[in-house]
């Protein structure tokens, strides 16, 4: 069961571990990236973050589509993580629903991204992205802790 989509270019930190976790018993987590899956020292990497009781898988967008879309996640309590945008937008490009992605942190990587809020930034790419995936039916929204308001991240592209 998928319990949460998350983007948050940090992939296994203290906000996914110290909060998001507990907050839906998850037992697997997914990053969904097409470059860490060829990367053996991030994977280990992150491994090392990554709580004990906690599984965790590295798949391209496509692969985790096509392993989603036959039910491979058995009876696990899932979290898909991804760095960005891209990632979620190529899943359901592949044919993978998604109803709702969740936005944490995405660090600025030059100075022509735009702010959000709070620790989010993005790129003209990222905002392309999240406007094809809301087109295409995903509701995104920006979300820190799970005891922060939900906002949906279409307020923040009003003027952007």
């Amino acid at each position: 069961m998928i319990c949460d989509i998350r983007i948050d270019d940090r992939l296994i930190h203290g906000q996914v571990v110290g909060y998001w976790v507990p907050q839906y018993n998850l037992d697997k987590i997914v990053v969904v990236d097409d470059e860490i899956v060829k990367d053996k020292d991030r994977k280990n990497a992150l491994r090392f973050g990554c709580p004990e009781n906690v599984s965790l898988s590295f798949h391209s967008a496509k692969k985790t589509a096509e392993i989603l879309k036959t039910k491979g996640d058995g009876d696990h309590r899932v979290m898909l993580l991804a760095r960005s945008p891209k990632a979620m937008l190529d899943m359901v490009c592949a044919g993978f629903p998604i109803q709702r992605i969740t936005v944490g942190n995405m660090s600025p990587h030059d100075e022509s991204d735009k702010h959000i809020k709070g620790t989010t930034y993005v790129s003209d790419d990222d905002i392309h992205a999240f406007k094809e995936l809301i087109q295409k039916g995903v509701e995104v929204i920006v979300q820190f802790k799970p005891g922060d308001r939900p906002e949906n991240i279409n307020s923040f592209f009003n003027d952007k």
